[in-house]
């Protein structure tokens, strides 16, 4: 049995979701929407979202928003819950980060070489370069990832495989850094689906998870 949000609540997610400008697709109507909250966080998210004991599901088309959701106690003694950045999970075939394939001169400063490393590809966990003049190495390698003129932060990048000069690699950077590049992450996606984030009708299905 669902249930439907409050307007207090409908209004947190509608100012969450239209931050940005956004697009009105006629076939959005189409899609389905529901939002859950579980304190059962998937395993391979678990070390993404950090600590977090509860997360607030979103669901919209083939993806899956999750929310860190935590309890903060108010001046009068009041518990106020406060959503995080969410982590985007794209489900078609295997669950995995969302990749963001159309990028904007993101790249990477290797400190080894201090060659700028184009980046192919980008999700919270991973990403893959065009790197032909670095593709032998079994150790992990730190750099700088450069997502915007005021966005930066070091990371570190351990190839997976490597095949013609693109490498594919897992990343690991600090608990801040992670969430700078899950809002930039997060903020791709509303751009490029922004059909998906349109309410239908001020509505929104709850879903006991």
């Amino acid at each position: 049995m669902s249930t439907t949000l409050t307007k207090e609540e409908l209004a947190c997610f509608s100012d969450l979701f239209t931050k940005q400008p956004s697009v009105v697709n006629e076939n959005s109507s189409s899609q389905t929407e529901t939002v859950s909250v579980t304190t059962e966080i998937p395993v391979t998210l678990a070390k993404i979202l950090g600590k977090t004991q509860m997360t607030l599901l979103a669901e919209i088309s083939h993806y899956r928003l999750w929310f860190p959701l935590n309890l903060k106690m108010d001046e009068l003694g009041q518990f106020v819950p406060q959503l995080g950045i969410p982590e985007v999970v794209d489900t078609r075939g295997a669950d995995r980060s969302w990749r963001m394939n159309e990028l904007d001169n993101v790249r990477v400063i290797d400190y080894q070489t201090n060659l700028a490393i184009e980046v192919l590809s980008l999700s919270s966990t991973g990403l893959t370069l065009y790197a032909p003049n670095i593709t032998e190495f079994d150790e992990p390698r730190s750099g700088r990832l450069i997502l915007s003129k005021d966005i930066s932060f070091s990371i570190e990048y351990q190839k997976v495989r490597s095949e013609n000069g693109v490498i594919a690699a897992t990343i690991i950077v600090g608990d801040e850094s992670r969430e700078t590049l899950r809002q930039f992450l997060f903020s791709m996606h509303k751009t490029q689906h922004s059909n998906l984030y349109e309410h239908k009708n001020g509505e929104v299905d709850v879903v006991p998870y």
